[in-house]
């Protein structure tokens, strides 16, 4: 989420700043490619080390801004200076080379068709998010849409029947990849739901009720919520982040996911294809 203000940063200022990152291990592979990222070293005398933040989360449900605003609001705070937002989209570049390579589902399981990306799981820290019917969702587009399952190893993702399984076998750029190539994508409010943002791609956000609708929303998603209609979360969301958490468990998962329908979901894919925005695969 920080990479939109990376950017808007530089064009607000072109040659003014110099601008590096560490992150946690494995999320360096984001900023390959990226034209604002210059190496500085830990050392520099004239390097600032600057937390990315985004405050604005406490005031999204009054204020209605976007969670892709709130990193650019902090980092004008920090550098004592306004940054213009540009854009939605995050900002992730794919050399040429990657975009000539075959998508990662060809190379490691020789299938050659289109396909929807579906993420069917959850992080231990976030577990209200997990969504019950993504079987049904697979089963009701079947003969329709090909589904290749993602999901990092170290989390939970329970197998799905009738997709391509590449649970555990993508690093970050050959998810992108695999993003690249796909017509669109099914999942929760997740890194999968920022990916295909910005690659331009469709994507089916099954998002319940947690969140604020503002706060998570892109205007080119289908992003199914429940706000506004139960009431834990009356107006923005809930924000809570677990199961044992939750005021409306049915069966052991929250009611805003069981209301979102499989049908629901197959339609917001189907949507797509209805509209023109995607064609139907021969």
């Amino acid at each position: 989420m920080s990479t939109s203000a990376i950017r808007d940063l530089h064009k607000a200022y072109p040659g003014e700043y110099q601008t590096d990152v560490r992150v946690p291990s494995g999320c360096g592979q984001i900023f390959y490619n990226n034209p604002y990222i210059s190496r500085i070293d830990d050392k520099d005398p004239d390097a600032k080390t600057i937390r990315m933040t985004y405050e604005e989360i406490h005031r999204s449900g009054a204020s209605g801004r976007p969670f892709a605003y709130a990193h650019t609001i902090d980092l004008g705070m920090a550098i004592g200076r306004p940054i213009p937002h540009t854009s939605l989209r995050p900002d992730l570049h794919l050399s040429a080379a990657e975009v000539s390579w075959p998508s990662p589902v060809l190379v490691k399981h020789g299938y050659e068709g289109r396909y929807w990306i579906i993420n069917a799981g959850i992080k231990n820290d976030y577990t209200l998010k997990y969504y019950p019917y993504h079987q049904e969702v697979v089963d009701l587009l079947k003969g329709k849409v090909q589904f290749v399952q993602v999901g990092q190893k170290e989390h939970n993702h329970p197998a799905l029947k009738g997709v391509i399984d590449m649970r555990g076998q993508t690093d970050l750029r050959e998810l992108f990849r695999l993003s690249y190539h796909a017509d669109g994508a099914v999942n929760a409010v997740s890194l999968q739901m920022v990916v295909m943002m910005a690659l331009d791609k469709p994507c089916v956000v099954i998002a319940g009720g947690r969140e604020g609708v503002r706060w998570q929303l892109y205007p080119a998603h289908r992003y199914l919520y429940t706000n506004g209609a139960l009431p834990c979360c009356p107006y923005d969301g809930c924000w809570r982040s677990k199961k044992k958490e939750c005021a409306n468990l049915v069966d052991g998962e929250p009611l805003c996911m069981r209301m979102i329908r499989p049908e629901m979901v197959a339609d917001a894919v189907t949507m797509y294809y209805d509209g023109g925005r995607l064609a139907w695969p021969n």
